[in-house]
């Protein structure tokens, strides 16, 4: 998540911040020469960096813009992340760094909202597993590989508080009793049947930031129609964040909830040993609660509940 401020255009206000670390990508850490019959697996992953790695960068880019905007404003009564709305228009490669454009759209005393463009360089760095050199930032750049609006609000308390009257982990407490957290199956680098069936918890810490591992839901789900059925993942944080950094909170959960999700449910379709590559064209990330409700605080588990109420078939 590691970010390097460039510059500040001072006619337009747009500020430019580049990333250093290299994005994860899935099945890059996957031992496919251990596999019968050697599949190719481009088959199965595209050559691109995880998408989580720009949709949650680039609010945090708009975020550290925003903090600096906002710095003599009591720390309980700042601005923090309330949405992001990410489009992801080309690839990500990940030999050569992100370079973000922070945008300004409109600010007021409580609300405020911030455009980003993500555009990489033509060519791979000369470190291409990073860290990465500020000298990258001077090569010239593709076309915007992702673009960004994200929000941001102040803390308040408001008239109302509705949603689900039982929250999962009581919802589903018979099962998430029956073993530790670290004692269910560990989040695969990409949740397809084949794999996952070929490449058991392989992998498991090759993915970054956070410690993630997926709850049996076989029996719940079973003889349930698709939109009822619920997969439960359970994370936190391999290392504490400082609690005072709200936002970097929030963007660690929106770099969890884009992982698996989409390609979960492909094995409800039954496309679990036929999917090809796949993508997200658009997501949506929001937070109902105040920022600082946010902050993973020590070494307690997060549930994430993924279910898909609507499916079409193309």
């Amino acid at each position: 998540m590691e970010l390097l401020w460039l510059d500040e255009d001072a006619k337009s206000g747009k500020q430019t911040m580049m990333s250093r670390q290299s994005a994860w990508m899935p099945g890059k850490n996957a031992p496919w020469e251990s596999m019968r019959g050697s599949p190719d697996e481009k088959k199965f992953f595209g050559r691109g960096a995880f998408g989580g790695h720009v949709f949650a960068q680039a609010p945090l880019a708009a975020a550290r813009v925003v903090e600096k905007d906002d710095g003599q404003t009591p720390a309980k009564e700042r601005l923090g992340i309330h949405s992001i709305h990410g489009v992801f228009t080309n690839p990500g490669f990940i030999d050569r760094p992100f370079i973000y454009e922070v945008a300004k759209v409109s600010s007021s005393r409580s609300f405020s909202t911030h455009i980003i463009n993500a555009r990489q360089p033509k060519e791979p760095s000369g470190t291409p597993n990073g860290p990465f050199p500020p000298s990258d930032a001077q090569l010239p750049l593709g076309d915007v590989c992702f673009t960004c609006v994200t929000t941001f609000k102040r803390p308040l308390i408001g008239p109302s508080d509705i949603q689900d009257e039982i929250p999962p982990q009581k919802r589903f407490a018979s099962i998430l009793e029956s073993r530790a957290p670290d004692e269910w199956e560990a989040s695969p680098q990409a949740d397809i049947d084949l794999l996952r069936e070929n490449f058991p918890v392989k992998g498991h810490v090759c993915f970054p930031i956070l410690d993630m591992y997926k709850v049996d839901m076989t029996e719940f789900n079973k003889d349930k129609a698709i939109s009822d059925r619920r997969q439960l993942i359970l994370y936190r944080l391999y290392k504490p964040l400082p609690a005072e950094d709200v936002n970097a909170h929030i963007t660690c959960h929106a770099f969890e909830a884009d992982r698996n999700g989409f390609i979960m449910l492909g094995n409800h379709l039954g496309y679990g040993y036929n999917m090809g590559p796949v993508a997200s064209l658009s997501y949506s990330f929001y937070v109902h609660v105040n920022a600082e409700e946010a902050v993973m605080r020590g070494d307690g588990w997060w549930i994430q509940e993924v279910y898909w109420p609507r499916k079409e078939y193309t």
